[in-house]
């Protein structure tokens, strides 16, 4: 469906620039072209979008500096955070071990889950992001897993949201966007060997718990002692 859809998008996208439409800025007609630039923009994006969610191949791995990515982060949405009355809190790991990854990939998947985050706290609140190690449950000696955990203030989720979180592409819990959001995330971290899981209630806010495992890991483990109060998500 993304590749039948690209196929006309791709067509209006160039018939539209090559109309070359420039009206003098005080022209109404100056807004509505810039409008459908954008528009035509924003639609290629999400047809994007599901084609990233459709591939399967492994990305490209190198030594990623979590704490470094998470805080980058945090400087790059600290004014929409502000905006919207959330506070902020870091606490990291010192000496986080680095993890094998795609640094990009991780850093969409990191920002999806604080501007969801930050959706579910239109009045405001609290979102708190932290990092840690986690030794393997199977050798019992050293840190296996990196652990990245996301929890806010907000409405929280029922058990059926939780379930359908990370199911479906087209799935959302939110009243706006595409969808793809945490779809897209929950793809992301399986392409780097992790899981992804969410702890929810109504009322109580949202956690969710992201577990990357470290270069010499055993390979679909990934559980920390305290993972039994979180359901699975990927």
């Amino acid at each position: 469906m993304a590749h039948e859809i690209r196929n006309p998008l791709t067509v209006l996208k160039m018939l539209y620039h090559s109309l070359d439409l420039k009206f003098p800025p005080d022209d109404p007609r100056a807004k509505d072209a810039r409008i459908i630039d954008e528009k035509i923009a924003q639609l290629n994006r999400i047809v994007e979008q599901i084609l990233d969610f459709a591939r399967t191949t492994e990305p490209p791995l190198a030594p990623v500096n979590l704490n470094e990515l998470m805080d980058e982060l945090g400087l790059l949405v600290r004014h929409k955070l502000k905006h919207q009355s959330i506070q902020l809190t870091q606490d990291f790991e010192p000496d986080l071990p680095p993890v094998p990854g795609a640094a990009r990939q991780l850093e969409q998947a990191f920002l999806n889950l604080m501007l969801n985050a930050a959706e579910a706290m239109p009045e405001g609140g609290a979102l708190t992001i932290t990092s840690h190690r986690i030794r393997s449950l199977r050798s019992g000696t050293g840190p296996a897993y990196v652990a990245v955990e996301f929890r806010d203030t907000g409405p929280g989720m029922s058990a059926e949201q939780r379930r359908q979180a990370f199911t479906s592409v087209l799935s959302t819990t939110k009243t706006r966007g595409t969808g793809l959001g945490l779809a897209i995330v929950a793809r992301i971290v399986e392409a780097h060997r992790g899981k992804i899981k969410i702890r929810s209630r109504l009322g109580h806010g949202t956690t969710v718990r992201v577990i990357l495992p470290l270069q010499n890991a055993p390979a679909g483990e990934g559980k920390g002692a305290d993972d039994r109060r979180y359901s699975s998500g990927g």
